[in-house]
This record gives C-alpha cells, structure tokens and sequence, in this order.
C-alpha cells in the first residue's frame, strides 16, 4: 500500500510560494491547502461548503495548524488559490507522489489529456483568443493503473501541445526503467527521442495521423498473415456487459519496416504490436471487429502487449470518470485566474489518498465516511 500521509504534504508543500504580500497574509498558504484538502475529502468542493466545513470542523483542525485567525472566507480562498502559481503546485503534487509512493520497478505510466470543460463559457471557448476568447485549461495527466495512483498533472495551452510539453514533464518526473504509453497523438519522433533520453520505453498508439506509416505497418501485418510465420500472437476473451469480447494481439519485430521508414530518428523503434477486437453483443448477435496498430521500443511477447494495451484505458476508466463521476470535476465552473488548474491538484491529492485506503469500499463512501468521522478522515490523511 502507498505510504501517503499529511506530514509528506506539509514538507512538500511547505516550499510553495506564497503570492500575497507578506504584511496581508492573515491566513497561512498551508492552512488554507489544509482546509481545502479536508473538505474534498469529505465531498465538499464548492468555497461556501469549504468554509462551512471549516467552521464545523475548526476544533479538529487545529489537532494539526494553529488557524490562529480561523477560517478564511469564500472570496480569499477563491482569491488564494486563482493567484497561486500552477507549474510550482504541480511540481509540488509530483514531488509527494515521488516521496510517498511506492511504484513497481519497470511500471507502466499511462500519459493522456483532459479538459476541465466549464474553466472558460462557452462564449469565451467559442471567441477567437485575438478578440478576448480563452480556452478551457487543458492537463496532461500520469496515471500508473498497477499502483492505481495518478503520479501528475501538467497544464498545456491545448491538446495539440501534448507533444511539446511531454520533454518539460519528464524532467520533472523518475520514469528510468518505466513503459510510456500514450494515444496517436504521442506517435512523433520528437516523442520518442525525449522517452528514450530520460531512460523510458515507449508504446504508441498509431492511427492516420501518421498516414505513410500507419499502411506499411497494416502490409507488414497483412504479410505475415498470409506468410502464417512470424508473428507471436495470443488471444483472450472477455466476457463485458452485454457482449463478448475477444481479443487478439499480434507482435511483429521492426524489422518488417522499410529502412526509411524505421530510421534513427525513431529511437529505440523495436516492435510493431496489432490487436484485433471482436465484439459480440448479446441481445442482437451483432459482431463487430476493430483493429488497432502500435509501435513500440520494449521487446516483450503478445500477452504481455495485451495486458500493457488494456491497462492503459485505466487513465480513462480509473481516472479521467471517476474525476468526472465521483467529484463532479467537469460541472466545477471555478474560472478566475489559476484556480481551475490548482483545484484539479487539490482533486488528484485527495483521489490518490482515498486510493490508498484498503478497504473494499466505493468512492464515494469513503468521502461519506470522511465528512462523519473526524478519525476516519484522520486515517486518510495519514496519522
């Protein structure tokens, strides 16, 4: 289980910068993280709830800060927290993931962006930036599904910058030894030049944004299906809700490429990876096929691809819903200044303490369980 406990967090974040002045900081940067911390915990998101909670709970959080002056009202804590620098918070968050976790040697990072939908209205989103528009903030989110942990986040102006911001986040982050994955968006040469510079591996998914490539990679396949040589292969079913599911996954070395279409600037390009998804649904009898093609610069067998393609829908399933479903993140219409982006790490915070509670229970009960009992909430901040 993951070591995560309230005294990491104040050391981690203890070197945050503070952007109000000295002489008016009436409420203290940790106690204000403290009680913003607390409330998530317990299901409580929106600034009223967070003072509410605070004044009920004032007695209790005093165990562990003085909050000397009480609790701030809902305009400083929105004021705070739309003022305080992102990029330093987020290092923050990684630094304690880092510290306090425990990740299997040779993980699989799953790497994937999500936007927070209402951080801008829909006039802002749908107005040119040159005429006083703004974007929705867009994450780069890390999410290692075998410790079930999200590791960071790391804010890009847009999806498109995925790519250019991947080479700062991995400077930020260990990764040595660590599988990265991502979507058709993470298959460029400049991807996998900063993987491998970081001593990482990589799988990447391949699709029409890579047209020339994407076809030779099908004729190699189409090839060795006709040749019935070559390829390791391992298939699995899985029975889903309302259908059945079979998967069938295909491993080709690299080789199979043309030279130019293989070449240095791929780095570390080892193995091309097909799976072939046949679904059946139940009620109507109705099969459908879908087939994916990735590359990759880990050597390993068919089943072992099969388990790293499928687990990197855990950003999805275990990560980007449950931000959605459980704390509601895309309805949070907080837009001043930084304070979408600074409430999502709040949010990472406190899933990844939630996670790290063993019991089989839901997660939204854990946060029931939080907002009833003071030492419930005590064990899930580490004391």
């Amino acid at each position: 289980m993951s070591e995560l406990n309230l005294t990491s967090f104040l050391t981690d974040f203890a070197a945050l910068p503070d952007p109000r002045l000295a002489r008016r900081r009436q409420y203290p940067l940790l106690e204000i993280l403290l009680l913003c911390v607390s409330a998530s915990l317990s299901g409580y998101e929106e600034w009223d709830e967070i003072v509410d909670f605070g004044l009920t709970k004032l007695a209790w959080l005093r165990r562990y800060l003085p909050f000397a002056a009480g609790i701030p009202a809902h305009d400083t804590l929105n004021r705070v927290m739309s003022r305080l620098e992102p990029r330093g918070f987020e290092k923050c968050l990684i630094a304690w993931v880092q510290r306090s976790s425990r990740r299997p040697a040779g993980a699989q990072v799953c790497l994937d962006g999500k936007r927070l939908r209402r951080s801008a209205t829909a006039r802002q989103q749908q107005t040119p930036h040159a005429q006083g528009g703004a974007s929705a903030v867009h994450l780069l989110h890390a999410w290692c599904d075998e410790a079930g942990l999200c590791l960071g986040q790391y804010q890009t102006p847009d999806k498109a910058n995925e790519t250019t911001a991947l080479p700062d986040w991995l400077t930020l982050f260990d990764v040595d030894g660590c599988l990265l994955t991502m979507d058709a968006i993470g298959c460029q040469k400049s991807v996998t030049q900063a993987i491998a510079g970081v001593g990482a591996e990589y799988l990447l998914a391949l699709k029409g944004n890579q047209p020339v490539l994407h076809t030779a990679v099908k004729v190699a396949f189409a090839a060795a299906a006709t040749a019935s040589t070559g390829a390791a292969t391992t298939a699995g079913e899985k029975p889903a809700q309302g259908r059945v599911e079979i998967r069938t996954c295909r491993v080709l070395p690299a080789d199979c490429l043309p030279a130019a279409l293989r070449g240095p600037e791929w780095v570390g390009l080892r193995t091309l990876v097909e799976v072939v998804a046949t679904r059946t649904a139940a009620p109507t009898g109705v099969t459908t096929t879908e087939t994916r093609h990735y590359r990759s610069s880990r050597q390993a067998s068919a089943a072992a691809f099969q388990g790293y393609v499928r687990r990197h829908w855990g950003i999805e399933n275990r990560l980007h819903w449950v931000l959605d479903v459980v704390f509601g993140e895309d309805h949070r219409r907080k837009r001043a200044g930084h304070v979408a982006a600074n409430c999502a790490i709040i949010r990472k915070f406190v899933l990844n303490l939630l996670r790290a509670q063993p019991e089989g229970k839901c997660l939204n009960r854990k946060r029931n369980l939080c907002a009833l009992s003071d030492e419930y909430r005590q064990t899930c901040l580490g004391f």
